[in-house]
Protein backbone atom coordinates (compact mmCIF):
# COMPACT_ATOMS: atom_id res chain seq x y z
CA UNK A 1 0.00 0.00 0.00
CA UNK A 2 2.89 2.39 0.79
CA UNK A 3 4.54 1.58 -2.58
CA UNK A 4 1.27 2.25 -4.42
CA UNK A 5 0.88 5.56 -2.56
CA UNK A 6 4.40 6.68 -3.49
CA UNK A 7 3.84 5.57 -7.08
CA UNK A 8 0.56 7.46 -7.13
CA UNK A 9 2.20 10.67 -5.92
CA UNK A 10 5.01 10.31 -8.44
CA UNK A 11 2.53 9.68 -11.25
CA UNK A 12 0.54 12.77 -10.32
CA UNK A 13 3.63 14.99 -10.32
CA UNK A 14 4.91 13.53 -13.60
CA UNK A 15 1.45 13.79 -15.14
CA UNK A 16 1.28 17.51 -14.34
CA UNK A 17 4.82 18.21 -15.54
CA UNK A 18 4.47 16.19 -18.74
CA UNK A 19 1.09 17.65 -19.52
CA UNK A 20 2.56 21.13 -19.41
CA UNK A 21 5.56 20.06 -21.49
CA UNK A 22 3.32 18.31 -24.01
CA UNK A 23 1.18 21.45 -24.30
CA UNK A 24 4.30 23.51 -24.94
CA UNK A 25 5.41 21.03 -27.62
CA UNK A 26 1.99 21.04 -29.31
CA UNK A 27 1.96 24.83 -29.66
CA UNK A 28 5.00 25.06 -31.97
CA UNK A 29 3.74 22.02 -33.94
CA UNK A 30 0.44 23.75 -34.46
CA UNK A 31 2.18 26.91 -35.56
CA UNK A 32 4.31 24.91 -38.01
CA UNK A 33 1.16 23.34 -39.46
CA UNK A 34 -0.42 26.75 -39.88
CA UNK A 35 2.75 28.06 -41.51
CA UNK A 36 2.89 25.05 -43.78
CA UNK A 37 -0.68 25.56 -44.93
CA UNK A 38 0.04 29.10 -46.10
CA UNK A 39 1.82 28.02 -49.27
CA UNK A 40 0.69 25.40 -51.75
CA UNK A 41 4.16 23.84 -51.87
CA UNK A 42 4.37 23.21 -48.11
CA UNK A 43 0.90 21.79 -47.57
CA UNK A 44 1.25 18.21 -48.85
CA UNK A 45 4.67 17.66 -47.35
CA UNK A 46 3.58 18.76 -43.88
CA UNK A 47 0.40 16.69 -44.03
CA UNK A 48 2.34 13.60 -45.00
CA UNK A 49 4.88 14.14 -42.23
CA UNK A 50 2.03 14.33 -39.70
CA UNK A 51 0.00 11.39 -40.93
CA UNK A 52 2.85 8.92 -41.17
CA UNK A 53 3.63 8.67 -37.42
CA UNK A 54 -0.08 8.32 -36.61
CA UNK A 55 -0.48 5.54 -39.08
CA UNK A 56 2.55 3.80 -37.66
CA UNK A 57 1.24 4.15 -34.12
CA UNK A 58 -2.12 2.65 -35.13
CA UNK A 59 -0.55 -0.43 -36.73
CA UNK A 60 -0.78 -3.42 -34.47
CA UNK A 61 1.72 -5.96 -33.41
CA UNK A 62 3.16 -6.93 -30.05
CA UNK A 63 4.47 -4.35 -27.63
CA UNK A 64 8.08 -5.04 -28.55
CA UNK A 65 7.42 -5.09 -32.31
CA UNK A 66 5.44 -1.86 -32.07
CA UNK A 67 8.22 -0.06 -30.26
CA UNK A 68 10.87 -1.23 -32.74
CA UNK A 69 8.68 -0.25 -35.67
CA UNK A 70 7.99 3.15 -34.18
CA UNK A 71 11.68 3.73 -33.59
CA UNK A 72 12.61 2.62 -37.17
CA UNK A 73 9.83 4.65 -38.74
CA UNK A 74 10.71 7.67 -36.62
CA UNK A 75 14.28 7.42 -37.82
CA UNK A 76 13.22 7.08 -41.47
CA UNK A 77 10.89 10.02 -41.10
CA UNK A 78 13.65 12.10 -39.65
CA UNK A 79 15.99 11.23 -42.51
CA UNK A 80 13.31 11.85 -45.14
CA UNK A 81 11.91 14.99 -43.65
CA UNK A 82 15.11 17.02 -43.64
CA UNK A 83 15.60 17.08 -47.44
CA UNK A 84 11.86 17.53 -47.94
CA UNK A 85 11.89 20.54 -45.66
CA UNK A 86 14.94 21.85 -47.40
CA UNK A 87 13.21 21.58 -50.79
CA UNK A 88 10.09 23.20 -49.42
CA UNK A 89 11.93 26.14 -47.92
CA UNK A 90 13.77 26.86 -51.25
CA UNK A 91 11.18 28.17 -53.70
CA UNK A 92 13.82 29.27 -56.24
CA UNK A 93 15.00 27.00 -59.07
CA UNK A 94 17.40 24.31 -58.01
CA UNK A 95 21.04 24.97 -58.66
CA UNK A 96 23.46 22.39 -60.02
CA UNK A 97 24.32 19.84 -57.39
CA UNK A 98 27.75 20.41 -55.96
CA UNK A 99 29.68 18.38 -53.44
CA UNK A 100 28.66 19.67 -49.98
CA UNK A 101 31.50 20.83 -47.84
CA UNK A 102 31.82 19.01 -44.57
CA UNK A 103 31.58 21.37 -41.63
CA UNK A 104 32.28 20.38 -38.02
CA UNK A 105 29.14 19.84 -35.94
CA UNK A 106 29.20 21.16 -32.36
CA UNK A 107 28.22 18.89 -29.45
CA UNK A 108 25.29 21.16 -28.73
CA UNK A 109 23.96 20.72 -32.28
CA UNK A 110 24.35 16.93 -32.05
CA UNK A 111 22.37 16.91 -28.82
CA UNK A 112 19.69 19.11 -30.32
CA UNK A 113 19.45 16.87 -33.41
CA UNK A 114 19.17 13.80 -31.22
CA UNK A 115 16.47 15.46 -29.16
CA UNK A 116 14.54 16.37 -32.31
CA UNK A 117 14.70 12.82 -33.63
CA UNK A 118 13.68 11.44 -30.22
CA UNK A 119 10.77 13.88 -30.02
CA UNK A 120 9.58 12.94 -33.53
CA UNK A 121 9.90 9.24 -32.82
CA UNK A 122 8.21 9.43 -29.40
CA UNK A 123 5.29 11.76 -30.17
CA UNK A 124 2.81 8.90 -30.28
CA UNK A 125 4.29 7.34 -27.11
CA UNK A 126 4.05 10.65 -25.26
CA UNK A 127 0.43 11.10 -26.32
CA UNK A 128 -0.45 7.57 -25.25
CA UNK A 129 1.49 8.04 -21.97
CA UNK A 130 -0.32 11.25 -21.13
CA UNK A 131 -3.67 9.59 -21.86
CA UNK A 132 -2.71 6.59 -19.72
CA UNK A 133 -1.64 8.79 -16.80
CA UNK A 134 -4.85 10.82 -17.07
CA UNK A 135 -6.96 7.68 -17.19
CA UNK A 136 -5.25 6.22 -14.12
CA UNK A 137 -5.53 9.53 -12.28
CA UNK A 138 -9.26 9.73 -13.03
CA UNK A 139 -9.78 6.15 -11.81
CA UNK A 140 -7.80 6.87 -8.66
CA UNK A 141 -9.76 10.06 -7.94
CA UNK A 142 -13.06 8.28 -8.41
CA UNK A 143 -11.94 5.52 -6.03
CA UNK A 144 -10.76 8.03 -3.40
CA UNK A 145 -13.98 10.06 -3.59
CA UNK A 146 -16.11 6.98 -3.20
CA UNK A 147 -13.98 5.77 -0.28
CA UNK A 148 -14.39 9.09 1.58
CA UNK A 149 -18.12 8.94 1.08
CA UNK A 150 -18.06 5.36 2.42
CA UNK A 151 -16.26 6.51 5.56
CA UNK A 152 -18.88 9.21 6.11
CA UNK A 153 -21.69 6.70 5.70
CA UNK A 154 -20.02 4.26 8.09
CA UNK A 155 -19.69 6.98 10.75
CA UNK A 156 -23.33 7.97 10.35
CA UNK A 157 -24.43 4.34 10.50
CA UNK A 158 -22.40 3.72 13.63
CA UNK A 159 -23.83 6.81 15.30
CA UNK A 160 -27.40 5.81 14.43
CA UNK A 161 -26.78 2.26 15.65
CA UNK A 162 -25.45 3.53 18.97
CA UNK A 163 -28.47 5.81 19.40
CA UNK A 164 -30.83 2.96 18.56
CA UNK A 165 -29.08 0.57 20.94
CA UNK A 166 -29.23 3.18 23.69
CA UNK A 167 -32.95 3.78 23.23
CA UNK A 168 -33.65 0.03 23.22
CA UNK A 169 -31.59 -0.47 26.38
CA UNK A 170 -33.46 2.34 28.09
CA UNK A 171 -36.81 0.95 26.97
CA UNK A 172 -35.96 -2.57 28.11
CA UNK A 173 -34.69 -1.37 31.52
CA UNK A 174 -37.13 1.50 31.99
CA UNK A 175 -38.50 0.46 35.39
CA UNK A 176 -35.04 -0.18 36.80
CA UNK A 177 -33.73 3.13 35.43
CA UNK A 178 -36.62 5.05 36.97
CA UNK A 179 -36.06 3.39 40.32
CA UNK A 180 -32.28 3.87 40.30
CA UNK A 181 -32.33 7.47 39.07
CA UNK A 182 -35.10 8.42 41.53
CA UNK A 183 -33.05 7.00 44.37
CA UNK A 184 -29.99 8.82 43.02
CA UNK A 185 -31.90 12.13 42.92
CA UNK A 186 -33.03 11.69 46.53
CA UNK A 187 -29.54 10.70 47.70
CA UNK A 188 -27.96 13.60 45.80
CA UNK A 189 -30.50 15.98 47.39
CA UNK A 190 -29.61 14.78 50.89
CA UNK A 191 -25.89 15.06 50.12
CA UNK A 192 -26.45 18.54 48.69
CA UNK A 193 -28.24 19.66 51.85
CA UNK A 194 -25.45 18.29 54.06
CA UNK A 195 -22.84 20.03 51.92
CA UNK A 196 -24.76 23.31 52.12
CA UNK A 197 -24.99 23.16 55.91
CA UNK A 198 -21.32 22.29 56.24
CA UNK A 199 -20.34 25.08 53.85
CA UNK A 200 -22.37 27.65 55.76
CA UNK A 201 -20.84 26.51 59.07
CA UNK A 202 -17.31 26.69 57.67
CA UNK A 203 -17.95 30.14 56.19
CA UNK A 204 -19.11 31.35 59.61
CA UNK A 205 -16.03 29.86 61.32
CA UNK A 206 -13.73 31.33 58.70
CA UNK A 207 -15.25 34.77 59.14
CA UNK A 208 -14.78 34.49 62.92
CA UNK A 209 -11.13 33.48 62.54
CA UNK A 210 -10.47 36.33 60.14
CA UNK A 211 -11.94 38.78 62.65
CA UNK A 212 -9.92 37.18 65.44
CA UNK A 213 -6.72 37.48 63.44
CA UNK A 214 -7.50 41.12 62.68
CA UNK A 215 -8.10 41.90 66.37
CA UNK A 216 -4.97 40.03 67.40
CA UNK A 217 -2.80 41.98 65.00
CA UNK A 218 -4.22 45.27 66.25
CA UNK A 219 -3.67 44.25 69.91
CA UNK A 220 -0.11 43.14 69.25
CA UNK A 221 0.61 46.36 67.41
CA UNK A 222 -0.62 48.44 70.37
CA UNK A 223 1.20 46.22 72.85
CA UNK A 224 4.49 46.52 71.01
CA UNK A 225 4.25 50.25 70.32
CA UNK A 226 6.17 51.32 73.51
CA UNK A 227 8.91 48.76 72.93
CA UNK A 228 9.16 49.79 69.29
CA UNK A 229 9.36 53.46 70.31
CA UNK A 230 12.12 52.78 72.89
CA UNK A 231 14.01 50.72 70.34
CA UNK A 232 13.77 53.51 67.79
CA UNK A 233 14.96 56.07 70.36
CA UNK A 234 17.87 53.84 71.28
CA UNK A 235 18.68 53.46 67.64
CA UNK A 236 18.67 57.25 67.20
CA UNK A 237 20.88 57.66 70.31
CA UNK A 238 23.27 55.08 68.93
CA UNK A 239 23.48 56.91 65.63
CA UNK A 240 24.09 60.20 67.49
CA UNK A 241 26.84 58.61 69.62
CA UNK A 242 28.47 57.21 66.50
CA UNK A 243 28.47 60.68 64.91
CA UNK A 244 29.92 62.22 68.15
CA UNK A 245 32.64 59.58 68.29
CA UNK A 246 33.54 60.22 64.66
CA UNK A 247 33.70 63.98 65.27
CA UNK A 248 35.86 63.50 68.40
CA UNK A 249 38.18 61.28 66.43
CA UNK A 250 38.54 63.91 63.72
CA UNK A 251 39.12 66.66 66.38
CA UNK A 252 41.81 64.55 68.08
CA UNK A 253 43.51 64.05 64.76
CA UNK A 254 43.51 67.82 64.14
CA UNK A 255 44.80 68.54 67.70
CA UNK A 256 47.59 66.03 67.24
CA UNK A 257 48.56 67.74 64.01
CA UNK A 258 48.56 71.15 65.71
CA UNK A 259 50.72 69.89 68.62
CA UNK A 260 53.20 68.35 66.22
CA UNK A 261 53.30 71.57 64.22
CA UNK A 262 53.88 73.70 67.43
CA UNK A 263 56.68 71.40 68.57
CA UNK A 264 58.37 71.51 65.20
CA UNK A 265 58.04 75.34 65.06
CA UNK A 266 59.50 75.64 68.55
CA UNK A 267 62.47 73.46 67.72
CA UNK A 268 63.20 75.28 64.47
CA UNK A 269 62.90 78.79 65.97
CA UNK A 270 64.95 77.91 69.06
CA UNK A 271 67.70 76.39 66.97
CA UNK A 272 67.83 79.52 64.80
CA UNK A 273 68.09 81.81 67.87
CA UNK A 274 70.82 79.62 69.37
CA UNK A 275 72.77 79.69 66.10
CA UNK A 276 72.51 83.52 66.10
CA UNK A 277 73.80 83.64 69.71
CA UNK A 278 76.67 81.31 68.85
CA UNK A 279 77.57 83.53 65.89
CA UNK A 280 77.55 86.66 68.09
CA UNK A 281 79.73 84.92 70.72
CA UNK A 282 82.26 83.90 68.11
CA UNK A 283 82.32 87.41 66.69
CA UNK A 284 82.89 88.87 70.18
CA UNK A 285 85.76 86.49 70.77
CA UNK A 286 87.40 87.56 67.50
CA UNK A 287 86.98 91.27 68.34
CA UNK A 288 88.46 90.74 71.81
CA UNK A 289 91.45 88.91 70.34
CA UNK A 290 92.06 91.76 67.89
CA UNK A 291 91.84 94.33 70.72
CA UNK A 292 94.34 92.36 72.80
CA UNK A 293 96.77 92.17 69.88
CA UNK A 294 96.49 95.91 69.25
CA UNK A 295 97.16 96.66 72.89
CA UNK A 296 100.35 94.62 72.76
CA UNK A 297 101.43 96.37 69.62
CA UNK A 298 103.30 99.60 70.56
CA UNK A 299 102.75 101.00 67.14
CA UNK A 300 98.93 100.87 67.40
CA UNK A 301 97.47 104.30 67.74
CA UNK A 302 94.82 105.49 70.07
CA UNK A 303 92.36 105.84 67.31
CA UNK A 304 92.77 102.18 66.33
CA UNK A 305 92.40 101.07 69.89
CA UNK A 306 89.27 103.17 70.26
CA UNK A 307 87.75 101.64 67.16
CA UNK A 308 88.63 98.12 68.31
CA UNK A 309 87.10 98.80 71.72
CA UNK A 310 83.93 100.06 70.04
CA UNK A 311 83.77 96.91 67.93
CA UNK A 312 84.13 94.75 71.02
CA UNK A 313 81.38 96.66 72.77
CA UNK A 314 79.09 96.30 69.75
CA UNK A 315 79.78 92.55 69.54
CA UNK A 316 79.07 92.21 73.23
CA UNK A 317 75.78 94.05 72.84
CA UNK A 318 74.89 91.83 69.86
CA UNK A 319 75.65 88.72 71.94
CA UNK A 320 73.44 89.91 74.76
CA UNK A 321 70.60 90.61 72.32
CA UNK A 322 71.00 87.14 70.82
CA UNK A 323 70.88 85.51 74.24
CA UNK A 324 67.80 87.53 75.15
CA UNK A 325 66.21 86.43 71.85
CA UNK A 326 66.91 82.78 72.71
CA UNK A 327 65.18 83.21 76.07
CA UNK A 328 62.25 85.01 74.46
CA UNK A 329 61.85 82.42 71.65
CA UNK A 330 62.06 79.60 74.16
CA UNK A 331 59.34 81.18 76.27
CA UNK A 332 57.02 82.00 73.37
CA UNK A 333 57.32 78.66 71.57
CA UNK A 334 57.06 76.81 74.86
CA UNK A 335 53.74 78.48 75.55
CA UNK A 336 52.46 77.57 72.08
CA UNK A 337 53.53 73.98 72.55
CA UNK A 338 51.91 73.92 75.97
CA UNK A 339 48.64 75.24 74.56
CA UNK A 340 48.72 72.64 71.73
CA UNK A 341 49.45 69.82 74.18
CA UNK A 342 46.62 70.97 76.42
CA UNK A 343 44.21 71.00 73.43
CA UNK A 344 45.41 67.56 72.41
CA UNK A 345 44.81 66.24 75.90
CA UNK A 346 41.35 67.76 75.93
CA UNK A 347 40.44 66.15 72.57
CA UNK A 348 41.80 62.82 73.73
CA UNK A 349 39.58 62.99 76.78
CA UNK A 350 36.62 63.96 74.54
CA UNK A 351 37.25 60.93 72.33
CA UNK A 352 37.38 58.66 75.35
CA UNK A 353 34.09 60.06 76.58
CA UNK A 354 32.53 59.71 73.10
CA UNK A 355 33.67 56.09 72.88
CA UNK A 356 32.23 55.41 76.31
CA UNK A 357 28.92 56.99 75.33
CA UNK A 358 28.95 54.97 72.09
CA UNK A 359 29.50 51.72 73.94
CA UNK A 360 26.66 52.53 76.32
CA UNK A 361 24.33 53.55 73.46
CA UNK A 362 25.17 50.34 71.56
CA UNK A 363 24.49 48.19 74.60
CA UNK A 364 21.23 50.01 75.22
CA UNK A 365 20.13 49.61 71.61
CA UNK A 366 20.96 45.91 71.64
CA UNK A 367 19.04 45.44 74.86
CA UNK A 368 15.92 47.21 73.64
CA UNK A 369 16.09 45.59 70.22
CA UNK A 370 16.33 42.16 71.84
CA UNK A 371 13.28 42.90 73.98
CA UNK A 372 11.35 44.11 70.94
CA UNK A 373 12.37 41.06 68.88
CA UNK A 374 11.24 38.74 71.66
CA UNK A 375 7.84 40.39 71.85
CA UNK A 376 7.59 40.44 68.05
CA UNK A 377 8.41 36.71 67.88
CA UNK A 378 5.75 35.94 70.48
CA UNK A 379 3.19 37.98 68.56
CA UNK A 380 4.15 36.29 65.30
CA UNK A 381 3.63 32.87 66.86
CA UNK A 382 0.17 33.84 68.06
CA UNK A 383 -0.78 35.28 64.68
CA UNK A 384 0.71 32.27 62.86
CA UNK A 385 -1.41 29.87 64.92
CA UNK A 386 -4.59 31.76 64.06
CA UNK A 387 -3.49 32.09 60.40
CA UNK A 388 -2.87 28.32 60.17
CA UNK A 389 -6.35 27.65 61.51
CA UNK A 390 -7.70 30.09 58.94
CA UNK A 391 -5.88 28.24 56.14
CA UNK A 392 -7.33 24.92 57.33
CA UNK A 393 -10.82 26.39 57.35
CA UNK A 394 -10.28 27.71 53.80
CA UNK A 395 -9.26 24.24 52.58
CA UNK A 396 -12.23 22.66 54.31
CA UNK A 397 -14.53 25.28 52.83
CA UNK A 398 -13.21 24.60 49.32
CA UNK A 399 -13.79 20.88 49.83
CA UNK A 400 -17.32 21.57 51.08
CA UNK A 401 -18.01 23.69 48.02
CA UNK A 402 -16.66 20.91 45.78
CA UNK A 403 -18.90 18.40 47.58
CA UNK A 404 -21.87 20.71 47.12
CA UNK A 405 -21.12 21.10 43.41
CA UNK A 406 -20.65 17.34 43.05
CA UNK A 407 -23.95 16.59 44.78
CA UNK A 408 -25.70 19.18 42.61
CA UNK A 409 -24.13 17.62 39.47
CA UNK A 410 -25.21 14.14 40.56
CA UNK A 411 -28.76 15.33 41.02
CA UNK A 412 -28.82 17.12 37.68
CA UNK A 413 -27.35 14.09 35.89
CA UNK A 414 -29.86 11.75 37.51
CA UNK A 415 -32.71 14.12 36.67
CA UNK A 416 -31.54 14.35 33.05
CA UNK A 417 -31.27 10.54 32.79
CA UNK A 418 -34.73 10.14 34.30
CA UNK A 419 -36.27 12.67 31.92
CA UNK A 420 -34.54 11.01 28.96
CA UNK A 421 -35.87 7.57 30.01
CA UNK A 422 -39.39 8.95 30.38
CA UNK A 423 -39.18 10.66 26.99
CA UNK A 424 -37.96 7.47 25.29
CA UNK A 425 -40.67 5.44 27.03
CA UNK A 426 -43.32 7.96 26.03
CA UNK A 427 -42.34 8.04 22.34
CA UNK A 428 -41.68 4.50 21.03
CA UNK A 429 -42.48 5.70 17.50
CA UNK A 430 -39.21 7.63 17.51
CA UNK A 431 -37.35 4.41 18.24
CA UNK A 432 -39.06 2.70 15.30
CA UNK A 433 -38.22 5.66 13.07
CA UNK A 434 -34.61 5.54 14.21
CA UNK A 435 -34.52 1.80 13.46
CA UNK A 436 -35.71 2.40 9.91
CA UNK A 437 -33.15 5.16 9.43
CA UNK A 438 -30.45 2.84 10.73
CA UNK A 439 -31.45 0.09 8.27
CA UNK A 440 -31.49 2.55 5.39
CA UNK A 441 -28.07 3.83 6.37
CA UNK A 442 -26.71 0.27 6.50
CA UNK A 443 -28.13 -0.40 3.05
CA UNK A 444 -26.55 2.76 1.62
CA UNK A 445 -23.27 1.86 3.30
CA UNK A 446 -23.26 -1.64 1.78
CA UNK A 447 -24.12 -0.23 -1.64
CA UNK A 448 -21.32 2.33 -1.33
CA UNK A 449 -18.91 -0.41 -0.19
CA UNK A 450 -19.68 -2.46 -3.30
CA UNK A 451 -19.13 0.65 -5.40
CA UNK A 452 -15.77 1.24 -3.72
CA UNK A 453 -14.74 -2.35 -4.37
CA UNK A 454 -15.82 -2.01 -8.01
CA UNK A 455 -13.84 1.24 -8.43
CA UNK A 456 -10.82 -0.33 -6.73
CA UNK A 457 -10.99 -3.19 -9.21
CA UNK A 458 -11.27 -0.76 -12.11
CA UNK A 459 -8.31 1.22 -10.83
CA UNK A 460 -6.24 -1.97 -10.58
CA UNK A 461 -7.23 -2.98 -14.12
CA UNK A 462 -6.37 0.45 -15.49
CA UNK A 463 -3.07 0.42 -13.61
CA UNK A 464 -2.13 -3.00 -15.00
CA UNK A 465 -3.34 -2.16 -18.53
CA UNK A 466 -1.45 1.15 -18.72
CA UNK A 467 1.64 0.01 -16.85
CA UNK A 468 3.83 -0.48 -19.94
CA UNK A 469 2.63 2.75 -21.59
CA UNK A 470 3.29 4.76 -18.45
CA UNK A 471 6.77 3.27 -18.03
CA UNK A 472 7.62 4.21 -21.62
CA UNK A 473 6.25 7.70 -20.97
CA UNK A 474 8.32 8.09 -17.79
CA UNK A 475 11.40 6.85 -19.60
CA UNK A 476 10.89 9.42 -22.37
CA UNK A 477 10.43 12.17 -19.80
CA UNK A 478 13.58 11.13 -17.96
CA UNK A 479 15.52 11.01 -21.22
CA UNK A 480 14.30 14.49 -22.17
CA UNK A 481 15.32 15.86 -18.77
CA UNK A 482 18.77 14.28 -19.08
CA UNK A 483 19.23 15.71 -22.57
CA UNK A 484 18.22 19.19 -21.42
CA UNK A 485 20.60 19.01 -18.45
CA UNK A 486 23.45 17.87 -20.70
CA UNK A 487 22.74 20.69 -23.12
CA UNK A 488 22.79 23.22 -20.30
CA UNK A 489 26.02 21.80 -18.88
CA UNK A 490 27.71 21.86 -22.27
CA UNK A 491 26.44 25.36 -23.03
CA UNK A 492 27.63 26.91 -19.77
CA UNK A 493 30.53 24.58 -19.05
Amino acid sequence: MADETEETKAEERLEQAETEEHAEQEEPEASEESDGNRGPADGPASLESQDEPRADSEQGGGPEDGDEADAEQGTELTDDTEPADASEENDEPAEPVTEPTTEPVSPQQRIIDTAQRAAQAGTASVTEGVSAVRELSAARRAHATAFKELETLERDTKRLAEQLEHRRDVESNYECIVEVQTAEIEDAGRALERARVRRANLESQLEGKNNELKRLKEANSQKMAPSRKLMEQAKDALAKAERAQAEARRALKNAQAQADEATASRDSKLQAAKRAADTASAKLARQQDQLTEMRRDPSAGAKGLSQASSSVAAALAQLENARENVARVNQETGQAVQIAQTHLYTQRKSLEEAETDLAQARAREEELRGAYDAKRSEADEQESAVSSKTSELKESLEQARDDEAGARGRGQAAQAALEEARDIHAHPELTDELSERCQESRARTEEQRRLVEHLATEERIVRERTQRTRKVFYALVAAAVVIVLLAVLLAFG
